[in-house]
């Protein structure tokens, strides 16, 4: 553009388009999980959504994607407003095998330009798996059982060494779907009716476990209050699985009157209320991924979705600014019409916290 064009553009008050800046923001993993911070400068204030993809870019058929909203506090990793906008997410139970993995994160913009990669993306992690800790194993009946559970033989199971589960005392079969209950005239608390126990389902472990409230049979409360009350559900599904087809849910032992369990015998007692007492469940998820014995998936492939989350993505310098547009394609959703996965909330991405202790708790009465 002449200068003289510049000088006109200035006499009759138009100023030269400004190009939209796009998401900036950070990225990191290890062993507790993938946490950052991401934030679009055209809107500061505002939280928005990261996408995350394991196992390769956004467009990659191996790539396997888990939406996320940048509105946690962060204390570490960050500076200024940037700790307003902060992330986390959980690692894939199937990729803690000890070798290195990557996940790739993306900043969504608002203004629907392209979502540019974080800096430190693609990040890289290597972690062994869990320690195999829990009361008891439950055999999962077939392939069927994971799909009416929304299990993900990707994100929920582990594959660990035979001699780690041969130990570990068998429990219930996990043979039906899951049974939803809440009182009648309310929406929470919300219970899980499980071998003969109500076991209380707090909102964000429906969402971890892929529960859906709004699918919860109505029920008189006296009828739920006549349960024994076992453990409440904790933390996200556990699966393992050895060299065999099975696989096991870790669990823990649920006590009945007079039981002679060990895990019976301590003077704890439930530590939740009556059917009345607790906030309003909220949020679920579906699961796609699904497996069986003798047969099924191991854990140990992707479950080929390409470009799950439909990205339109950039790369982005380190700093997080903007760059040219790869120009991924949209791929085929899953079963629920997405081939995502919603993220795991707040308190529940440490992973080295998710095994399942073994704790002392009252005989149900």
């Amino acid at each position: 553009m002449t200068r003289s064009v510049l000088v006109l553009l200035g006499l009759v008050g138009v100023a030269p388009a400004v190009r939209a800046a796009g998401p900036v923001g950070a990225v990191t993993a290890d062993c507790a999980g993938v946490s950052g911070w991401a934030q679009d400068p055209d809107a500061p204030a505002t939280s928005i959504d990261v996408h995350l993809y394991f196992d390769g870019p956004a467009g990659s058929p191996s790539a396997v994607g888990v939406p996320l909203t940048a509105n946690q506090v962060l204390a570490v990793g960050c500076r200024g407003e940037q700790c307003q906008h902060g992330f986390r997410g959980v690692l894939p139970f199937s990729r803690l095998d000890g070798q290195p993995h990557i996940v790739h994160a993306y900043g969504i913009d608002t203004n629907g330009d392209p979502n540019l990669e974080l800096s430190g993306s693609p990040a890289t992690y290597a972690c062994p798996p869990l320690p195999v800790v829990a009361g008891v194993k439950r055999h999962i009946a077939g392939p069927s059982i994971l799909d009416q559970w929304h299990f993900s033989t990707y994100f929920d199971l582990m594959k660990v060494a035979d001699l780690d589960i041969a130990g570990t005392p068998i429990g219930t079969t996990v043979d039906g779907p899951p049974q939803l209950a809440v009182a009648e005239g309310t929406t929470a608390p919300l219970w899980l009716l499980d071998q003969g126990f109500r076991r209380l389902v707090v909102p964000e472990v429906a969402s971890a476990w892929r529960f859906d409230p709004a699918a919860a049979a109505v029920m008189p409360a006296d009828a739920i209050a006549g349960l024994p009350e076992g453990t409440p559900l904790t933390g996200r599904p556990i699966l393992v699985q050895g060299t065999g087809p099975e696989v096991w849910l870790l669990d823990e032992h649920q006590c009945g009157a007079d039981d002679p369990h060990p895990a019976c015998a301590g003077p704890e007692s439930p530590t939740t209320g009556d059917t009345g007492d607790l906030p309003t469940s909220s949020g679920s998820d579906t699961g796609d991924d699904t497996g069986s014995e003798g047969g099924t998936s191991s854990g140990t492939g992707t479950t080929g979705d390409s470009d799950p989350l439909g990205e339109s993505t950039a790369a982005a310098s380190t700093d997080g600014d903007t760059a040219s547009s790869t120009g991924d394609a949209e791929a085929a959703g899953d079963e629920a019409g997405c081939g995502c996965r919603s993220a795991t909330p707040t308190g529940a991405w440490l992973l080295l916290l998710l095994a399942l202790p073994r704790r002392r708790r009252a005989r149900a009465r």
